[in-house]
């Protein structure tokens, strides 16, 4: 028998203010993609840094208890018009620490759309875990602690001056910072974990 309903409900205020020289700003939620996805919650926020490179880094962050039916933020970009480019699966190493977990593992990818270039990271987030791979994320999601769910992690920044290094390092060290925030309520309850 599964666990009785953890009945979790983020809201995501525990995300950083500031991180480095950037500083948070909550953006609007596009009322398209909450009909779409219709998440359990959702945060959208920009960290702004103008004179800094990147200039900012765009991270929403999507909550809910059953990924099954909806689609890789792969298809998100592609149905908004970005050309994808290189991927690979990197891991990054989280400050903080969480209980059974010292690393992330992500996909990043490049994408172009009409001459301006991305650097996208996504992290797919269960209890105890990490995962690029959108049906492992499914499968522990749907097999996990009843109702416990799954986070997205979707951040994006531009390349500006050509300097994509740049862009990938930054982006690296803020979904590095941002993250243990946004899955702590997993953490909270002892029996969260797998």
């Amino acid at each position: 028998m599964r666990a009785v309903d953890a009945g979790y409900m983020p809201d995501f205020k525990q995300m950083p203010e500031r991180i480095g020289e950037y500083v948070a700003h909550d953006m609007e939620l596009s009322e398209t993609v909450v009909n779409f996805l219709r998440p359990d919650a959702m945060r959208s926020v920009e960290y702004r840094s103008p004179s800094s490179n990147p200039p900012w880094l765009d991270i929403s962050v999507i909550y809910g208890k059953d990924w099954r039916p909806i689609h890789s933020p792969l298809h998100c970009l592609a149905a908004e018009g970005w050309a994808i480019g290189t991927q690979e699966e990197i891991t990054i190493e989280v400050p903080d620490g969480l209980p059974r977990q010292d690393t992330l593992v992500a996909k990043r990818l490049r994408a172009v759309r009409e001459g301006v270039e991305l650097v996208v990271l996504y992290v797919l987030a269960y209890p105890g875990g990490t995962t690029s791979s959108w049906p492992k994320f499914a499968y522990k999601v749907a097999t996990g602690r009843a109702r416990a769910g799954g986070v997205i992690l979707l951040l994006q920044t531009p390349v500006t001056g050509g300097d994509c290094e740049r862009a990938e390092e930054a982006a690296s060290k803020t979904i590095a910072e941002v993250y243990p925030a946004c899955v702590s309520f997993w953490y909270e309850d002892n029996d969260a974990g797998e």
